[in-house]
């Protein structure tokens, strides 16, 4: 049962279309699965196999291109009917001989004579060897570039999308909640991971999670390694977990982040604690429809600067459907105009040789600031 009415969906192709028509396209080939779902509601996860949606400017609706096998997917999930569901012979799948490509190229060409084709460009089932294929198919000397045309579609979010991220920040603090209890001596992280995903997918008693991104959760003295999950050890006094979690409803993900200590921390850690706080504060007080994302993060530079910790990486992002929506980032380079209902994760996030830290909330934008979708303490979290 597709997340969103078919009122909504089609008024996002609407708007894509126009965006198209600027663009000089008459028909647009998206490949990203998290795009596909916000333009059909199809949400099968399928993006190992080449597949795509194609968007025509003189048609309504969308059609889909599938392997045969997920046919049934999108009948189970998206609002199109299954006359707009195509597919290609599993034939193609795992052969050294053939490429899916091919039946995909043969199925676009039938329908779209025009060779102002746009196409997502970099996504990463397409690779050097699809782009190939599918020009010759097409006939395309030039394909139009289309990454990130869908990500500004997607910067303001509707009402439907909003309530339902809402809910992802019921269900995040949760999981957080729980992840912290479960830390103590001689527990394994493997035991507290379990518990912080039985969380996130269980949801709360009036909405259930969903399926999402892995769980983030570094331990260590420090952990200042990013991206790691978790492995068997058991905790000892003195550890640190760095958690990013997300909670996921129909896709839409609420993301949250916290430094939880076993036993005392040291005051390198207290100082950073401050200065991530300071530095999450002053975005939080700067974010309203009007301002430029890189005044945000001028305002984090200027209150967290002088701390002395060593910071790079951007200071939040645009967040929605399938976590990172590609919208814009709190950087000095990025211009974008806030606007009332874009959604952000204020993340921040210190990774160094011998620092690690990570404190976020994911906020919505309103008429005059900023609403948290969650409510977890921004206090220094201890566990003894």
């Amino acid at each position: 049962m597709p997340a969103f009415s078919q009122r909504e969906y089609r008024e996002r192709t609407t708007r894509l279309r126009r965006l198209m028509e600027e663009r000089g396209m008459d028909a647009l080939i998206v490949l990203d699965e998290s795009n596909m779902n916000y333009l059909t509601g199809y949400d099968g996860y399928s993006d190992y196999v080449p597949q795509l949606a194609l968007v025509c400017q003189d048609e309504e609706d969308p059609q889909l291109i599938l392997r045969e096998m997920d046919v049934a997917c999108a009948t189970a999930s998206s609002y199109l009917p299954q006359s707009r569901v195509l597919s290609y012979s599993e034939k193609y799948i795992g052969s050294s001989q053939l490429t899916p490509w091919l039946p995909i190229g043969d199925l676009i060409r039938e329908r779209i004579k025009s060779s102002r084709i746009g196409i997502e460009l970099t996504d990463k089932m397409l690779g050097v060897k699809g782009h190939a294929v599918l020009s010759n198919r097409l006939d395309l000397s030039k394909p139009i570039d289309a990454d990130g045309m869908i990500s500004k579609l997607k910067r303001v979010k509707s009402s439907t999308e909003l309530a339902y991220m809402e809910q992802g920040g019921k269900i995040v603090e949760k999981a957080m909640q729980v992840g912290r209890s479960a830390i103590s001596t001689d527990a394994r992280e493997c035991d507290v991971a379990a518990a912080v995903t039985h969380a996130l997918i269980s949801g709360t008693p009036e909405f259930p999670g969903g399926p999402g991104g892995p769980i983030v959760m570094p331990v260590g003295t420090p952990a200042n390694a990013p991206h790691l999950r978790w492995t068997d050890r058991r905790y000892k006094m003195g550890c640190q977990t760095n958690f990013e979690l997300g909670a996921f409803r129909h896709r839409y993900a609420c993301a949250l982040a916290r430094t939880i200590f076993l036993g005392e921390p040291p005051a390198r850690a207290q100082h950073l604690h401050q200065a991530a706080l300071d530095g999450f504060i002053a975005q939080l007080e700067t974010i309203r429809p009007g301002v430029r994302c890189s005044d945000v993060s001028d305002a984090f530079q200027r209150a967290f600067r002088p701390y002395g910790v060593r910071k790079e990486s951007r200071s939040g992002y645009s967040i929605g459907l399938g976590w990172v929506d590609g919208g814009c980032s709190f950087q000095a380079d990025d211009d974008t105009i806030i606007e009332p209902n874009m959604t952000f994760h204020v993340l921040i996030g210190i990774w160094e040789k011998d620092d690690g830290y990570i404190f976020s909330e994911t906020v919505r934008v309103t008429d005059n600031g900023t609403k948290p979708l969650s409510s977890m303490s921004r206090d220094m979290l201890v566990n003894y």
